[in-house]
C-alpha cells in the first residue's frame, strides 16, 4: 500500500511542474564531440530536482526502489503505454549517470515520444551514453553524424562511433560500417573489410547483412563467386524473414545455382516473398506460370502477375504485359494494350520494348503504321546492345523493296548480332562475305561464319556443311567457286 501511494505522490508531483518545465528548457549546443555539448541544467532549472530529491530520498530509506529496480519499472510502465512517467523515471537515472537510460532519454528526444523532438538534446544524451559505452548509443550518434541530424555533417565522427558500436558487438552498426565501406562513397572503398563486418553482423542472425553477403558471394563483390556459398547465406537470411533473400533463394532453386534445381522449393519460395509484396517474387511466379516451369502452363495466371509486377514499374513486367497483349496470350488480343504497355517499359529503358513497338510500328497496317519511328526505334535498341533489334536492322536494310536498302549497313548490324551468337545472323554474314554483298567477298570469313553458324544449330547452316560439319558439300563447293570467281572479275 506505501509503495502504491509513494508512486501515485510522486507521479502527481511530476504531472504538476511538466507544463512549467517545458515552457523554460535550455537547449543545447554542439559544438565538439567531448566539449561540444553545454552542461544542460534544464533538470535543476525546472523544478523536478527538488521536488523529486526527497521523494527518492523517502524511497531509498524504505528500500523500496533501488536505482536498478526503477530503471526495469521505468521500462515495465513504458511497455505499459505509461511513457511519460517513464519518461521522468528514465530522466532521473540518466542524471545519475546510468547509460542505458541516457540511451533511452536521447531516443525519446531523438524521435519525439513524449517530449518534444529536440535533436540536440537527444544528441547530448547519446553522447553520455556512448561515452559510458553504451553500443545502441553511439551507433544512434554515428547516425546522426552521418545523416546531419541536428549535428553537421561529419563522416568521420559517424565512423568513428558507428566503429565503436561495432567493436561492441551491434550488429546493426557492423552492417551500417560494412555498407559504408562496401559503397565507398564517403570513404575508400574497402571490400575486404565491408565482407568482414558483414560476416560479423551475420553470426548474430543480422538478416540484411546476411541478405548483402549472399549478394556478394552471387556476383563477386568482394569475394570469388561462390553460388553453393550464395545459396547458404540467402537461405539463413529467408529464414530470418528477410523478403528479397526468400525471392532469392526462390531463383536459386530454380536456375539450380548452388544447389540442385528444385521447382517446388521456388515456387514456395516465391510465394512467400510474394506474400511480403516482393515485386520480383510476382515477376517470377509469372514467368513460371507462362512457361510451365514447377507448375501447369497457364498464360491467364501469368498474365495476372506480371501485371502486379508492371503497376510497380518493374521494366520487364511492363514489356511482358505489352507482349502479352500483342500477341494475345492469356487475354484477347489488344494491340491499342500493347503499345501503351511498351510504350510505359519504354519510359523505363526496356531494348525489348523499343524493339517490340518497332515491330508493330513496322508491321502494322493500320493507325500504328510508322515506319520512321520504326527505325528510330530499331537504332536506340540496337545501339543498346538488343540483339533483335540489331538483326532487324539488317533485315531492314537488306530489303530490295527498301528505298533505303544499303548493303553495307545491312552487313554492319548483321555482324553486331553474329558477334552475340545469333546463328541466323551469322548465317547472312557467311552468305555476304560469299557473294561480296555489303563487303569484300572473303572465303575463309565464309567458312568460319558458316562453321558458326551451324554450332548454334542453324538448320540451313548445317545443310551447307558436310556430314562431319567441318568442310563443304562437294556438290555446293563447286557452287561457291563459280560465285567466288563471278563476284571477283
Amino acid at each position: 500500500m506505501l509503495l502504491r501511494l509513494l508512486l501515485v505522490s510522486f507521479s502527481l508531483l511530476l504531472s504538476a511542474v511538466i507544463a512549467a518545465a517545458e515552457e523554460d528548457m535550455v537547449r543545447l549546443k554542439v559544438e565538439q564531440r567531448y566539449e561540444q555539448f553545454q552542461v544542460s541544467d534544464w533538470f535543476a532549472d525546472s523544478g523536478l530536482d527538488s521536488m523529486l530529491s526527497p521523494l527518492m530520498e523517502v524511497i531509498g530509506q524504505q528500500n523500496i526502489l533501488e536505482d536498478e529496480q526503477q530503471y526495469y519499472h521505468a521500462a515495465d510502465l513504458y511497455d505499459a503505454g505509461h511513457k511519460q512517467l517513464a519518461f521522468y523515471y528514465m530522466h532521473h537515472l540518466a542524471h545519475l549517470g546510468y547509460s542505458v537510460p541516457q540511451f533511452y532519454l536521447g531516443y525519446m528526444y531523438n524521435v519525439g515520444e513524449v517530449v518534444e523532438q529536440n535533436y540536440e538534446e537527444a544528441a547530448y544524451w547519446y553522447l553520455l551514453a556512448s561515452m559510458n559505452g553504451d553500443a545502441d548509443a553511439q551507433r544512434n550518434l554515428g547516425y546522426m553524424f552521418y545523416y546531419g541530424e541536428g549535428l553537421a555533417v561529419d563522416y568521420d565522427e559517424a565512423i568513428y562511433w558507428l566503429s565503436q558500436a561495432s567493436f561492441n558487438a551491434d550488429p546493426d552498426a557492423q552492417f551500417e560500417l560494412a555498407y559504408i565501406y562496401d559503397m565507398g562513397e564517403v570513404v575508400a572503398e574497402d571490400k575486404f573489410k565491408a565482407i568482414e563486418l558483414y560476416k560479423m553482423a551475420s553470426r548474430a542472425d543480422h538478416a540484411k547483412a546476411t541478405h548483402f553477403l549472399g549478394l556478394s558471394y552471387r556476383d563477386g563483390d568482394g569475394v570469388e563467386t561462390d553460388y553453393a556459398t550464395a545459396f547458404q547465406y540467402f537461405s539463413q537470411a529467408a529464414e530470418l524473414g528477410h523478403t528479397a533473400a526468400m525471392s532469392e533463394l526462390g531463383y536459386f532453386y530454380l536456375n539450380g545455382f548452388g544447389t540442385e534445381e528444385n521447382f517446388d522449393k521456388a515456387f514456395e519460395w516465391f510465394e512467400k516473398a510474394k506474400a511480403q509484396n516482393d515485386i520480383n517474387a510476382y515477376y517470377n511466379i509469372a514467368w513460371m506460370y507462362e512457361n510451365g516451369v514447377g507448375v501447369q502452363q497457364d498464360y491467364e495466371k501469368a498474365l495476372e502477375h506480371y501485371l502486379v509486377a508492371a503497376k510497380a514499374s518493374d521494366p520487364d513486367a511492363l514489356f511482358q504485359v505489352g507482349y502479352f497483349y500483342a500477341e494475345g496470350k492469356g487475354t484477347k488480343q489488344d494491340i491499342r494494350q500493347a503499345v501503351y504497355w511498351y510504350e510505359r517499359a519504354i519510359s523505363h529503358n526496356s531494348l525489348s520494348a523499343m524493339n517490340n513497338l518497332a515491330n508493330i510500328n513496322y508491321n502494322d497496317t493500320g493507325q500504328w503504321r510508322d515506319h520512321a519511328q520504326a527505325l528510330e526505334l530499331w537504332e536506340k535498341a540496337a545501339n543498346g546492345g538488343h540483339l533483335l533489334a540489331q538483326y532487324n536492322l539488317g533485315a531492314y536494310y537488306e530489303t530490295v523493296e527498301n528505298p533505303s536498302r544499303d548493303a553495307q549497313k545491312a552487313f554492319e548490324w548483321y555482324l553486331k548480332a553474329a558477334k552475340q551468337n545469333d546463328g541466323e545472323s551469322q548465317y547472312k554474314i557467311a552468305q555476304m562475305y560469299l557473294s561480296g554483298n555489303g563487303t569484300d567477298p572473303n572465303f575463309e570469313q565464309y567458312q568460319y561464319w558458316l562453321k558458326q553458324a551451324s554450332d548454334n544449330n542453324y538448320q540451313p547452316a548445317k545443310d551447307e556443311l558436310g556430314d562431319e560439319g567441318e568442310t563443304l558439300d562437294p556438290s555446293i563447293l563447286e557452287q561457291i567457286r563459280k560465285i567466288m570467281e563471278e563476284a571477283n572479275k
